[in-house]
């Protein structure tokens, strides 16, 4: 009978634990991704008044933060627009999605970002034919529309870099065993400027 009690006491102990652990788990991770979404908001404002700037000087960079970025892309349909980073590492993706390979100029542009609820959390209820946009440094847009949505194994780093789509989004499922993938062809590129306002 003692033995019985104290198996039920241990157990009970351990079931307190893993939810102490889980409770905290959760407060880190609400934690990154409230941080993340601050840091995007803002990188996002800069992002912008730079890039209508840069039609009138002679270099193109944008840079915030001491961080390079590459432009903005949105996503109507979840009403979503981001800051881009030029290159990608894990620290870089706390803050906002990165180019993860690829270029627009030679295709097969790949964007990285956590599943963070303002970054690529909801890109799975994307569904073919929504529409994508990025505007460069320069604010050049361009449209893309979506071919495909599926879940692509963790491990298959090759075939993620190297594929025929004009750009990918990707972004872990929850506990990272595997990879939301979006795949998008170029409809066209845009007249300059068209999301980015310019009040002068």
């Amino acid at each position: 009978m003692k033995k019985s009690k104290l198996i039920g006491k241990i157990s009970m102990l351990f079931g307190v634990l893993l939810l102490t652990g889980g409770l905290l788990l959760f407060g880190y991770n609400y934690r990154l991704e409230y941080l993340a979404g601050k840091v995007s908001d803002e990188a996002l404002q800069k992002v912008k008044e730079q890039i209508v700037q840069n039609r009138y000087a002679d270099t193109h960079k944008l840079e915030w933060s001491g961080t390079r970025y590459f432009g903005v892309l949105a996503i109507p349909k979840l009403n979503l627009e981001l800051p881009i980073q030029s290159e990608w590492s894990y620290p870089k993706l706390k803050k906002t999605p990165c180019i993860y390979t690829g270029s627009i100029q030679d295709g097969g542009l790949v964007i990285l970002a956590h599943n963070y609820r303002k970054h690529f959390g909801k890109i799975n209820t994307l569904s073919i034919g929504d529409v994508v946009k990025l505007t460069d440094a320069t604010g050049q847009a361009y449209t893309y529309l979506v071919e495909e949505v599926f879940t692509m194994e963790a491990t298959d780093v090759e075939e993620m870099a190297n594929n025929k789509y004009d750009l990918t989004l990707f972004t872990c499922t929850y506990g990272g065993k595997a990879r939301v993938t979006v795949r998008c062809v170029l409809q066209n590129k845009a007249d300059r400027y068209p999301i980015i306002e310019d009040k002068n």
